[in-house]
């Protein structure tokens, strides 16, 4: 095959596969969808308003999220900095959670959950 054929197909495949890396989120997107879903259901069950904020050491990069990205969660409490709930969650390559699952508060930090995978 010579490089034109090469060239030819390599272009054919990247104007295929364009539609698809296109509607692909940021792993910040899928970060803040699943904080969304925490945040909703610990309110529904507290009966009152909670907001969240990223810890400074979360890498909530500009990384492109895969089909299937599992993101582990902790919630503090703000005044006393004490875990009252942890989550996994899975969401799609456009930032939509799949599911969300309640972790027992025995579990380790979402960083060492994260790590064991």
């Amino acid at each position: 095959m010579n490089n034109s054929k090469i060239l030819a197909i390599g272009c054919a495949m990247a104007v295929t596969l364009a539609p698809w890396s296109v509607k692909a989120a940021s792993l910040k997107d899928g970060l803040e969808a699943c904080a969304d879903a925490m945040v909703t259901e610990l309110a529904s069950s507290n009966g009152g308003p909670v907001d969240f904020s990223m810890s400074p050491d979360s890498d909530a990069s500009k990384a492109r999220l895969r089909v299937r990205e599992t993101i582990h969660l902790d919630a503090h409490d703000p005044k006393s900095n004490e875990v009252v709930a942890r989550a996994d969650c899975v969401v799609d390559s456009r930032a939509r959670v799949k599911r969300l699952v309640s972790v027992p508060l025995d579990e380790p930090d979402a960083a060492r959950r994260a790590m064991s995978l």
